[in-house]
């Protein structure tokens, strides 16, 4: 004889069992339905990439060349130019600190499309790697061109400019650290403000035409349901 409460838990599981069975089914599909949009996604990205390209470069190279002919004019006036020496080590200085930060983390976008274009796509699981690689890059050369941009990036100039201007201040004088703090200003912001900053447009723009589509790599999803002894625990892909 079959209890109520029996029935009941039995069908509570038959029940739990369909649920899960549709998961599975939906993040099997999933994949399937992605592919028809995987070259699309890819190729928006590419031309992302392709089309900011040549600005990004010129911004990058124009500012590595000009940082680098700063650092070694003021290098040169520190050893042969007795006045104004405490200017020139100051501002050979933040020259070169301006020149490794254009080394140390070099601008992506200069780069990406190639970057992107070597990734192979021959098959549908390289579809979806490099999909995913797209995404990575185009997050990657957004969050840098948006810190580029940003108020700490603003403040940290001034905090360099501003030690600078002191130290000149204490060796020169008020009217040699004043021209040193504004031009180091002036140089520093003009870099900031000539910055590209398409990937940061494109970034959204990719968010909002492909908002609600999920990764191309299927996610694991945990169930639990109850049977006729307890519970029973499993996992869908």
């Amino acid at each position: 004889m079959i209890l109520p409460s029996q029935r009941i838990s039995a069908g509570l599981l038959l029940l739990m069992c369909f649920l899960a069975g549709n998961s599975a089914f939906a993040q099997e599909a999933h994949p399937q339905d992605l592919d028809s949009n995987i070259s699309e996604r890819i190729n928006f990205i590419q031309a992302s990439f392709d089309q900011g390209e040549t600005r990004a470069k010129t911004w990058s190279y124009s500012w590595t060349g000009i940082y680098g002919a700063l650092a070694g004019f003021q290098t040169f006036q520190t050893f042969y130019k007795r006045h104004d020496k405490a200017s020139n080590i100051v501002g050979a200085s933040e020259s070169l600190l301006g020149l490794a930060a254009l080394i140390a983390d070099p601008f992506h976008a200069r780069s990406s499309g190639k970057d992107l274009r070597e990734i192979p796509e021959g098959t549908p699981e390289e579809q979806r790697h490099k999909l995913e690689m797209a995404e990575k890059l185009l997050e990657r050369n957004y969050k840098q061109e948006k810190f580029g941009r940003s108020l700490p990036n603003h403040l940290v100039v001034l905090a360099v400019n501003a030690v600078g201007g002191a130290i000149i201040w204490h060796n020169s004088g008020g009217r040699d650290a004043l021209m040193s703090f504004l031009s180091g200003i002036a140089i520093s912001e003009a870099q900031i403000w000539t910055q590209p900053t398409r990937a940061v447009t494109d970034y959204n723009d990719y968010r909002s035409k492909y908002k609600g589509i999920q990764s191309s790599i299927p996610e694991k999803k945990y169930f639990i349901a109850p049977s006729l002894n307890g519970f029973v625990v499993g996992v869908t892909f």
